[in-house]
């Protein structure tokens, strides 16, 4: 059992145990989150009622031998009549981090790293039932815009293939790739690579990859044209170019005249005065 229906099972077990009958005991399979890389995230707990006590356990450290006294995340027992509950944070890699919400008892944890990636679990015990309820935390980055790199080949008879490649983090499992052309177009690929075929003279068709991981999603869009034939100047562009191209040529011309005639001035000067 998980997620839900799980969830609702348990508060039909607690309402509906008879006040006579012997505990009973409750696990359910790991419910998944996804949390963000810096940002918060809660894991929620059923709230027990009256309880003996709530153990909150976080995922088994990296280093067994530098938490060799691995201890709970945070313990909670009743308080004496009139008081509140005690709440003991143990687990000192979550110190500054952790904790929780008043009343529900459910656990926040702040500043997510990479290294709290694991299981997540609350342990209640009462007077009528003994329960077991997990979490598998997934820790995701923001996705930035992916790098699309290009590689063009003439294929004949006016053919150039292109190859595009997407990449929005090295070695990343969790990040899918989706390819379309133009807006509202079709997926045409779900690789990360693609392989484009554009005709030279053709008009252009650009391609845009679009990456996402479970908590984000970031497009980068490139063209099969400028791969092939070059980036095109706009004709109010290309107009002034031609203009200064021309100028520069005229000017060197005009200098090299220039040096010529001073040179045969000079030879002639220096006959004369032989």
């Amino acid at each position: 059992m998980a997620g839900a229906p799980c969830a609702f099972l348990l508060f039909l077990l607690m309402v509906s145990q008879p006040r006579d009958a012997s505990p009973f005991t409750v696990s359910c399979l790991p419910v998944s989150m996804n949390g963000i890389l810096g940002e918060s995230v809660i894991f929620p707990l059923l709230n027990p009622g009256a309880f003996q006590s709530i153990t909150w356990h976080g995922p088994s450290p990296a280093n067994a031998e530098a938490y060799a006294s691995h201890r709970p995340l945070a313990v909670i027992t009743p308080g004496a009549p009139g008081a509140l509950p005690h709440v003991s944070m143990e687990d000192e890699r979550y110190r500054g981090r952790a904790r929780l919400h008043n009343q529900s008892y459910s656990l926040e944890i702040s500043n997510l790293m990479l290294a709290d990636v694991g299981m997540y679990s609350w342990e209640t015990a009462t007077a009528d039932s003994n329960i077991f309820y997990s979490y598998d935390l997934h820790i995701h980055k923001q996705l930035s815009e992916p790098e699309i790199r290009i590689q063009s080949m003439m294929a004949g008879n006016g053919t150039c293939n292109v190859t595009f490649t997407c990449s929005a983090g090295e070695g990343n499992k969790t990040i899918k790739y989706i390819w379309t052309r133009s807006a509202g177009a079709p997926v045409f690929s779900i690789e990360e690579s693609v392989l484009v075929q554009h005709r030279l003279g053709d008009e252009d068709s650009p391609v845009t990859c679009t990456a996402m991981n479970p908590i984000s999603n970031s497009s980068a869009s490139a063209s099969p044209k400028a791969a092939c034939e070059g980036p095109t100047l706009p004709q109010a562009m290309s107009l002034p170019y031609c203009h200064a191209k021309g100028i520069l040529v005229l000017g060197v011309l005009g200098t090299l005249l220039a040096g010529i005639l001073t040179v045969n001035v000079l030879a002639a000067w220096e006959q004369r005065q032989h």
